[in-house]
Formats: structure tokens, sequence, C-alpha cells
């Protein structure tokens, strides 16, 4: 009896720690993602996501989020042209912010996981092949 106890509390200690371990990195990376997107970001697309009717389109629930690809080239190079967002048009322009692919990789996965947005996490490892991808109509800044 005491050795199925001992056991099965070394289970339980075991998945704990397992679980702490798998959770940490996309934690780190989104709350990092906060901090980039509180730098650059949260100017024109508020604290809440919501941007400001007419001039800078919210980023909740858009549906626009899932190219990371696109994404990539938005942060990096900017971008300009008509946009319709939520049943909101745009016609402005977002100048390119200088990040490092880490930064890049932490602002989209808190973009794309934060106010009811749910996506799969982006690595740094893809941000360089994104730099290079061709986006159907993608207009650098």
């Amino acid at each position: 009896m005491k050795k199925i106890t001992t056991l099965l509390c070394a289970s339980l200690l075991a998945t704990i720690c397992l679980s702490f371990v798998q959770t940490s990195a996309p934690n780190a990376s989104i709350q990092n993602g906060k901090k980039v997107y509180e730098t650059y970001c949260i100017s024109c697309h508020m604290e809440n996501g919501m941007g400001v009717e007419g001039a800078f389109p919210a980023l909740v629930k858009t549906g626009n989020l899932s190219d990371k690809n696109r994404l990539v080239k938005i942060i990096l190079q900017g971008m300009r042209g008509p946009l319709k967002i939520n049943g909101s048009s745009f016609d402005g322009e977002m100048a390119g912010i200088e990040m490092t692919d880490k930064e890049v990789a932490d602002v989209i996965n808190y973009i794309r996981n934060t106010w009811g947005n749910k996506a799969p996490l982006v690595q740094v490892s893809e941000i360089p092949a994104a730099k290079i991808a061709v986006v159907k109509g993608y207009q650098p800044y």
C-alpha cells in the first residue's frame, strides 16, 4: 500500500511539473508580445484592440489575422491601400516597424490570442520565411 501511495504521489508530481513546462513557452511569448504591442501598436489599435473607427482597424475577431506571412509583412514593411474589416472601410497607411524576429513572433502571438482571437502560435524560426513569402494583394507602405 505504501508503494502504491508513493507511486501515485510521484505520478501526480510529474504530471504537475510537466504541465507547467508545456505551457510556459506559449505564455511567455504572449506576455512578451503584450509588451511589444504596448510599445508599438497600442497608440493606434488601442488597449482593447478595437482601433479607431474610420482611422485604425480593429484587431478583435476580424478574420484577417490567420495569414501569418501577411502579418509579418504588415508589421515590418507597413501597408497602404483600401481595407475592409468587419464592415468598416479604411484607406490609410501604416509605416513598417523595425523589430527583431522574436518581437514579431511574440506580438503576432499576442494579437492572435487576445480579445477572443484564437490562432496557432507562430515560432521565431518561421519569421525569416514569412519575410520573403509572396502575399496576394499585399501593398507595402
